[in-house]
């Protein structure tokens, strides 16, 4: 009986595993992470608008990577600052910055997808290891989907999907 005690205790002492992820966690986490990385880099509205009056260069319709990372975009855009929550951050990088200014829609799609990778990985931080892995994976669901929406003239690679995932093709 004193042997099994030690196994009892090892057993419970075992690395959490963390709760399965659904199309609401995806889209939550996404736009959360998006709309949280945008007000606390505080870039010039304007920087984001031609990514809404073109949308469909910029976002798969019905994607569901690029559907919350959109609407994050919007309601960032189209809201005023708080002044009771303070302003926003001045600490957009320029290289963002040039890109989505750009007139070349190459260089915006990079910046977008810099974006993206920058407040998803900013956001992944807060998480444990597990729920980081249970989301990772989920992404990834989320990109294949996206994917398979996509249409061909859109071009090779959705901006949104693969700066939530890290790039991988």
């Amino acid at each position: 009986m004193s042997r099994m005690i030690p196994l009892l205790l090892l057993a419970g002492c075992s690395a959490a595993s963390a709760p399965a992820v659904t199309d609401e966690d995806r889209s939550r986490f996404l736009l959360m992470a998006v709309l949280d990385g945008l007000w606390a880099d505080g870039p010039d509205p304007a920087l984001l608008k031609p990514l809404l009056h073109t949308p469909r260069d910029h976002f798969v319709p019905k994607c569901p990577i690029c559907t919350p990372v959109a609407h994050a975009v919007r309601m960032y855009v189209e809201n005023s600052d708080v002044p009771v929550y303070g302003a926003r951050g001045n600490a957009f990088p320029k290289d963002l910055a040039d890109g989505l200014k750009s007139a070349e829609r190459a260089r915006r799609v990079r910046a977008l997808e810099g974006l993206v990778a920058r407040y998803v990985d900013r956001r992944f931080a807060r998480m444990s290891p597990a729920e980081r892995a249970e989301m990772k994976k989920y992404l990834d669901v989320g990109k294949q989907d996206g994917m398979a929406l996509m249409e061909p003239e859109f071009g090779r690679a959705c901006p949104s999907c693969s700066g939530a995932t890290g790039g991988k093709p």
